[in-house]
């Protein structure tokens, strides 16, 4: 599975309930050059390497990460696959630009290294090794980028994915090589040759507000590593409905299954929560470079649609879902890029952020970025104590800024993708009961069963019944 990430490193303030300023102007800017960053290498930018992230620890803090180039201690016995580099990671306090914490970090590979989890929390990636941060609940400024053991496991990670809740973690891996096979050892977000398990964890918080305990809620395995639709309560099945149109089913992890809005596309579509009760589907019209994106909920409403007039490749999220917003990134190209083709420098023309509010797709801001092709270079908070804002890195001008919402109506000055109100289908999303046939497991060829698996939930067996899915399972402990 292919690292996600796209654009320059961008968070953006998804707070509720305040209007954003009509072309404000950014409230703060915080040089990057005197706190050490060096400009990425666009070769490894546009092969969509992590080198750079930011996100909010809370409304008045930024957890800043990026690559430096300097001399590395020789290690004893290092993997031949290893691909060894040197991160520094900056806690900065808002809007003083003032460093509260620092610290440097060594990593192996070029793949994503850092998730938020909210509520403070971070999860780091070194290797295979998994650790947790809580910059903000440490006893000093010493300590805040203290490491503290989180899930462990002798597999090789593979992908990890975040709900749009933060409230169930997704880990995907697959057994390491033996020592003579160690050169072919797959990487994060690489392909795997072997069988690939997939653990799931609910995320919720301990008996005191520090904890955050992981428990258990299931364990699947694929051919491959996959990007599943799924949250704490279900997952999104999409089968096939006839010629261009898909259908949408919610199942429960305890086995209810709702049908829900159809949507016609020529390609399969991809889908993502933006929050617990809603999703968006990437779709096509007719073919692979004309591009649309449509927003749906578990009520069964296909809620807007839009057309893209350019073509993106790997898109990516950040959510919002306290506040009913989300930020797309968008990675747009000249021409069509095959799925896992590699990005040559040069390929892509642009890059953007765009806000969407998720009921109705109304677009609340958009930025340009700088620096094209990234992975996590950006993340959404929902604070809701602050003005609505958003903070990037600017690469010709090497700062950080954040623009303020105060006075106003925040939003991209081309609003040039027009959304549909609530409960109004667009062309190619279909509310349920329009035209369907037969929706029920095992139809349209058999796909009922496809991607199923989740959490405690019901799984397939190898006639297609359904069975009761295993929520513990082999792999990782806490």
């Amino acid at each position: 599975m292919r690292a996600a990430g796209a654009v320059a490193m961008l968070a953006a303030t998804l707070s509720a309930g305040v209007a954003m300023a009509r072309d404000a102007g950014p409230a703060v800017r915080i040089p990057l050059e005197p706190l050490g960053y060096q400009a990425a290498l666009p070769d490894l930018l546009a092969a969509g390497s992590s080198m750079l992230t930011v996100d909010f620890v809370d409304d008045s803090h930024l957890l800043v990460s990026f690559g430096v180039r300097r001399l590395m201690k020789r290690e004893v016995d290092d993997p031949p696959e290893d691909d060894d580099r040197t991160v520094d990671a900056l806690l900065v306090e808002l809007p003083s630009g003032e460093v509260v914490a620092r610290t440097e970090w060594r990593l192996h590979d070029r793949g994503q290294y850092l998730w938020s989890l909210g509520h403070g929390r971070f999860l780091l990636r070194v290797r295979d090794r998994l650790t947790l941060l809580a910059p903000l609940g440490a006893a000093s400024r010493e300590e805040a980028f203290t490491e503290a053991p989180f899930l462990q496991a002798a597999r090789r990670i593979l992908a990890i994915l975040v709900s749009a809740d933060d409230d169930l973690l997704t880990i995907e891996t697959t057994e390491r090589p033996a020592a003579a096979q160690a050169g072919n050892s797959p990487s994060f977000g690489g392909d795997a040759q072997a069988p690939v398990q997939i653990n799931f964890y609910r995320l919720t918080i301990g008996a005191t507000a520090d904890k955050l305990v992981a428990a258990a809620a299931g364990v699947l395995r694929a051919r491959t590593a996959v990007a599943l639709p799924v949250t704490a309560g279900g997952f999104l099945e999409v089968l096939e409905g006839g010629r261009d149109r898909w259908l949408f089913n919610f199942d429960s992890h305890a086995g209810k299954v709702s049908e829900l809005a159809e949507f016609d596309t020529t390609c399969y579509p991809r889908t993502t929560f933006v929050s617990r009760s809603e999703f968006v589907a990437f779709g096509c019209r007719g073919a692979a470079e004309k591009q649309n994106i449509a927003g749906f909920n578990l009520k069964g409403e296909a809620m807007w649609q839009q057309n893209f007039f350019d073509t993106q490749v790997s898109p990516t999220f950040a959510f919002a879902p306290a506040a009913g917003r989300f930020a797309l990134g968008r990675t747009i190209v000249s021409g069509t890029i095959q799925p896992g083709e590699t990005l040559l420098p040069g390929t892509a023309s642009s890059q953007e952020v765009r806000v969407y509010q998720a009921y109705d797709g109304k677009q609340l801001f958009r930025t340009d970025c700088t620096e094209l092709r990234a992975v996590a270079g950006w993340a959404a908070t929902g604070g809701g104590a602050r003005d609505d804002g958003a903070a990037s890195r600017d690469q010709s001008r090497r700062r950080v800024y954040v623009e303020d919402g105060r006075g106003g109506d925040l939003r991209a000055a081309r609003a040039d993708r027009q959304g549909r109100s609530r409960g109004e289908a667009g062309a190619g999303a279909r509310a349920p009961g329009h035209g369907r046939e037969d929706r029920s497991r095992g139809a349209a060829g058999g796909a009922g069963c496809a991607g199923c698996g989740f959490l405690c939930g019901w799984s397939c067996g190898q006639a297609g019944e359904r069975r009761r899915c295993d929520c513990g399972g082999p792999g990782f402990r806490a």
